[in-house]
């Protein structure tokens, strides 16, 4: 697994936090580490444990095993902390005879908000999650996106100093994706911690400060986006027919490099050691053998992921069935 760059004040903690479905390990001991204010994106294949990951630290479903803290407090079903974190997990049953206004004043006021306060700054919130132009139409005839917009609302109607987002852009058009990633910094701006999981590499790189990426239920990468994305990319050896391959390999890990093959074993990749082009060349070239071309990429976060998870997908994460005894009451 690849770790860096911890911090000691943290927003969400996890350790060895495990949670099985029969013999399935949906999530396999895990160890998250927020650090608070930052806006940390979590990723994974369909099937990886995400979303059980995201049930448990919010108190639906118990863990096998391990613990989770979020704001520096335990996690157990029904915890007084889940009241300090906003969370978009699947949209919610909103009222369709209600407006946006109607219900989340409802929400609002059946969570123990004071009315009063709530009508004061309920327009503001409906604004903010681009909503404004329908604040009195029924919800009953909005579109997905709409919804999704209205669950955003929702998630910060408490004000909360910890967000988890589960695919906050689903359902949204191009124009709305761009408004929920400017939502999001924003959010952060104000100094509260924000948890993204998406399948959205591209949103992750814009806003994420760290990145964690699940696969079978472990974590198999934790770092800054900007280390793992980017770091010092990727070195790619490419030759002319004919050339010793296998001979340059074996003289560049006399060299210490680890090359492994790459389209259909014609090129040579060596991961990380972006900037070593010449290092290389040197070697291969006091072996006698010629490369055609050596080239320097930036891996980006989706490459990086990819050989992570090995594109591994799989299907929707297991759900706790009625007759599970480590599901919620």
């Amino acid at each position: 697994m690849v770790v860096a760059g911890g911090s000691t004040a943290a927003s969400i903690e996890t350790a060895a936090l495990a949670r099985r479905f029969g013999d399935v390990r949906a999530v396999d001991g895990i160890d998250l580490h927020v650090p608070t204010g930052s806006v940390f994106g979590f990723l994974g294949p369909n099937g990886s444990g995400k979303t059980t990951t995201i049930r448990m630290l919010l108190g639906l479903v118990r863990p096998t095993a391990g613990e989770a803290r979020l704001l520096g407090e335990r996690v157990t079903a029904g915890a007084p902390v889940v009241a300090r974190v906003g969370a978009l997990v699947e949209r919610p049953a909103f009222y369709p005879f209600l407006s946006p206004l109607e219900n989340l004043l409802l929400f609002g006021v059946t969570a123990g908000e004071p009315e009063a306060a709530l009508r004061g700054r309920l327009p503001g919130l409906i604004g903010r999650v681009g909503l404004e132009g329908a604040i009195r139409r029924p919800v009953g005839g909005f579109s997905t996106g709409m919804l999704q917009r209205l669950a955003l609302g929702l998630a910060l109607l408490r004000d909360p100093e910890l967000l988890i987002l589960d695919e906050p852009t689903n359902g949204l058009d191009p124009a709305g994706v761009v408004e929920v990633r400017e939502l999001i910094r924003s959010v952060a701006a104000e100094g509260r911690t924000v948890f993204l999981s998406t399948h959205v590499l591209s949103e992750v790189e814009q806003v994420c400060d760290r990145v964690a990426v699940l696969d079978h239920g472990r974590i198999v990468a934790q770092a800054r986006t900007a280390d793992l994305a980017g770091g010092a990319g990727r070195l790619r050896i490419r030759f002319d027919p004919g050339v010793d391959r296998d001979g340059a390999a074996i003289l560049l890990r006399g060299g210490g490099f680890d090359p492994r093959p790459d389209r259909g074993g014609r090129d040579l990749v060596i991961a990380g050691r972006g900037e070593a082009g010449s290092e290389v060349i040197r070697l291969l070239a006091g072996g006698g053998i010629f490369p055609a071309e050596v080239v320097a990429e930036r891996e980006g976060l989706e490459a990086v992921f990819l050989e992570l998870t090995g594109a591994s997908g799989g299907a929707a994460d297991p759900r706790p069935a009625a007759t599970d005894p480590g599901a919620p009451p």
